[in-house]
């Protein structure tokens, strides 16, 4: 690597866009107060709530670890006959200072900081979302992050029970009017992200009159302005009314974690190679499955959106 672990101790803090690789885990754990001879586990706790983590992010025999195009979700699921699976029902990581590891002989390299995501995680695989870039150290075991933002891919249902500002929500609700849907990185903090998402969940509901466009459910409190195209892959149009669907929070649930598609002429699909061994899952989803769209009042789901949400996976 081009820079010293020595400079980077007098520095105090690596960032995702130094762009430096490490060849051993020795390497990162001195940054970290460990003076190790040789470390070969896939983490290093540093306290109650943190471990440094080295997930190899390419399939190998025991574990099929992604990180997402974006950078800001990694996914890790049991191989199938690996000998560490068990550990998904026995472990529970929360914070997690990751450097992966992208090929079989490549270095390690700084990801940023990702926290588990209870709501998208289950016992066959886990999602962690990136909630910091910067990480900071002293060589002595202390460290330390920010977290800037909200999780970049945090769903719609959470980001509706953030904490807003109406100020905030007064001028996004201009945005809106003047057809201006961007909300860039660089704005968003935990309060301004809840006022996006009102602002755009205010939009949508009433679009759809405040009715969920699968089920029909119309109760308040069960219902959620899920975008389609989702917030951490595009800020030009994270406050776009045609970027959204009133959901009842159940549809929801099931569109946000890959149990529920709509096509791009407005469809749903169950993707049943995602539900596993769930007979009353499977009963529920049956009900939603192949069903066409309510129309809204005005922005109608963007065909195009649908269908780049298909072409990114989710």
């Amino acid at each position: 690597m081009a820079i010293t672990i020595q400079h980077l101790l007098e520095r105090g803090e690596l960032s995702i866009d130094d762009d430096i690789t490490f060849h051993t885990h020795v390497e990162v754990a001195r940054l970290f107060g460990r003076d190790y001879k040789g470390h070969q586990q896939a983490t290093i706790r540093l306290d109650e709530h943190t471990d440094v983590w080295f997930p190899k992010l390419f399939p190998n025999r025991d574990w099929l670890n992604e990180l997402s195009p974006q950078g800001t979700e990694i996914t890790m699921r049991p191989a199938d006959g690996g000998q560490y699976s068990h550990r998904m029902a026995s472990t529970r990581r929360e914070d997690v200072i990751t450097f992966g590891k992208e090929t079989r002989t490549g270095d390690y390299r700084f990801c940023g900081v990702f926290r588990f995501n209870p709501h998208l995680s289950s016992a066959a695989r886990w999602v962690f979302d990136r909630i910091a870039t910067t990480v900071t150290f002293d060589g002595n075991g202390g460290h330390g992050f920010e977290e800037r933002t909200l999780r970049a891919g945090q769903e719609d249902l959470t980001a509706e029970s953030a904490p807003v500002d109406l100020d905030l929500i007064e001028s996004f609700d201009r945005r809106v009017d003047e057809g201006r849907f961007a909300v860039e990185d660089r704005e968003v903090v935990a309060r301004t992200r809840g006022s996006a998402q009102r602002t755009f969940a205010t939009r949508v509901k009433r679009n759809y009159e405040w009715t969920c466009a699968v089920t029909g459910i119309r109760t308040p409190e069960f219902l959620v302005a899920s975008h389609i195209v989702p917030w951490s892959e595009d800020p030009s149009i994270r406050l776009d009314p045609s970027n959204g669907i009133c959901l009842s929070t159940f549809v929801d649930r099931a569109f946000d974690a890959g149990f529920l598609s709509i096509t791009p002429t407005g469809m749903t699909r169950v993707r049943w190679e995602n539900c596993g061994e769930d007979p009353s899952l499977h009963a529920d989803l049956a009900r939603l499955d192949a069903i066409t769209l309510a129309r809204p009042r005005d922005d109608v789901p963007d065909p195009e959106k649908l269908r780049r949400r298909l072409e990114l996976g989710y």
